[in-house]
Formats: C-alpha cells, sequence, structure tokens
C-alpha cells in the first residue's frame, strides 16, 4: 500500500512539474509586440516572476531604443 501511495506521489509530481511552460523567446516577443509591452511593465513593476522572459523583454526594449535611436 505504502508503495503505491509513493508511486502516485511520484507520478503526480512529475505531471504537474511538466505543466510550466518554457519561457517565451525574444522571437516569439518581438513577433507579438503586445506581449512584449505588457510583459515589460509587469517585469518592472514585480508582477510578473519568470526571470528569463524578464531578461527577454529587457534585451528586445533596449535594442529597440538603440534601433530608434539610430534611425531618427
Amino acid at each position: 500500500m505504502t508503495g503505491k501511495v509513493f508511486l502516485l506521489a511520484a507520478l503526480a509530481t512529475a505531471v504537474l512539474t511538466g505543466c510550466e511552460r518554457a519561457p517565451r523567446g525574444k522571437d516569439y516577443l518581438n513577433s507579438h509586440p503586445e506581449e512584449l509591452s505588457e510583459l515589460t511593465k509587469a517585469c518592472a513593476d514585480g508582477s510578473h516572476q519568470n526571470q528569463q522572459e524578464c531578461s527577454n523583454a529587457e534585451s528586445l526594449r533596449t535594442l529597440n531604443n538603440k534601433m530608434q535611436s539610430l534611425s531618427r
């Protein structure tokens, strides 16, 4: 009986751990400017906890600012 409970708990942990989605990458965010804008705001106010997505958004924001300044 204890073995079945342990197996069930291990299976549930594996399933729930696998449910986390991968961070949105720079290519995706660059193709979805509305999401990039929302993500940038959420990262700035601390309400978004995925550090990889925040890093991607910040990199794109910096790149976009540089590109705009060069086009002037």
